[in-house]
């Protein structure tokens, strides 16, 4: 019986979003948060009303097996749920300006109702919802694990015959700029690990969805060739290096800077006394 995705979270390994914060947003809040594991100062409510999406996705994605669209008013009260729970289990949740609990959840309703007006996916060619994964790389010194969103079979721009392809479900303050699903490290990690672990190399699609009064829904397809993923392989083993090393710098300008979870530790970090 295969390893369910909170198994594999009891072995050491790596996840996208902890290479990908050590990479792209902070390798000071990297050794905070998954070395270290001090307890967050805040928690952007970005993250629990993230969570919240996708559980209300997965439970479209579910009825949409059977040919079947929940309505938004219900998908809005699935969010609601999930994201209430998901509030009290967070520590010191902050808000933007003008927002609460309520203003966010009638904002994911029109976002699911832009969503759902539109779903493309039913049938046969759903063939996976919430799929865990493991990846090994050779010379890293931890497995990625990870979960797909949905598996499809589905025809893309790409390619007229039923194929693999990932999605992945996105909510977004704004439109994605032109061709960023082609750079996405996340892409490149589990399109790599679908061909290691059934040999055959997927498609991929993000499925954005923006926080707006009018949300707008996008569905970026994007593929990776032998030498991306190379270049991604090169690029964990040089982090998973690095991280071996005890190589943790603040990155000053990081875009994740005004609602960091660790802000306090980080002010005070070149204060730390040296390591014997």
């Amino acid at each position: 019986m295969s390893e369910t995705l909170e198994q594999m979270k009891e072995k050491p390994h790596y996840s996208y979003s902890a290479i990908n914060t050590y990479i792209n947003i902070c390798p000071l809040q990297y050794r905070y948060r998954y070395i270290d594991k001090l307890e967050a100062e805040q928690t952007p409510v970005a993250l629990p009303f993230g969570s919240a999406y996708h559980a209300a996705l997965s439970e479209q994605a579910q009825a949409a097996k059977h040919g079947e669209l929940i309505a938004w008013d219900m998908l809005t009260d699935i969010f609601a749920t999930y994201f209430k729970t998901n509030i009290e289990a967070s520590p010191k949740v902050i808000f933007k300006e003008g927002q609460d609990a309520d203003v966010l959840i009638e904002m994911a309703g029109k976002m699911l109702e832009a969503t759902t007006r539109d779903w493309p996916d039913f049938f046969s060619c759903v063939d996976g919802i919430a799929v865990p994964f493991k990846f090994e790389i050779e010379g890293l010194s931890k497995p990625v694990i990870g979960e797909y969103d949905l598996l499809l079979s589905v025809a893309t721009p790409y390619d007229e015959d039923a194929t693999v392809t990932i999605v992945d479900w996105k909510t977004s303050a704004r439109a994605w700029p032109e061709g960023r699903e082609d750079k996405e490290l996340q892409a490149s990690i589990y399109v790599a690990a679908y061909e290691a672990n059934n040999g055959v190399l997927p498609e991929f699609r993000y499925d954005i969805t923006t926080k707006a009064k009018s949300p707008k829904v996008e569905r970026r397809y994007t593929r990776r060739t032998e030498d991306q993923i190379a270049r991604m392989k090169k690029l964990l083993l040089e982090a998973d290096r690095a991280i071996q090393q005890g190589i943790f710098i603040p990155n000053e300008t990081s875009f994740s800077c005004g609602d960091c979870p660790y802000a306090s530790a980080c002010k005070a970090w070149h204060c730390e006394k040296q390591a014997a």
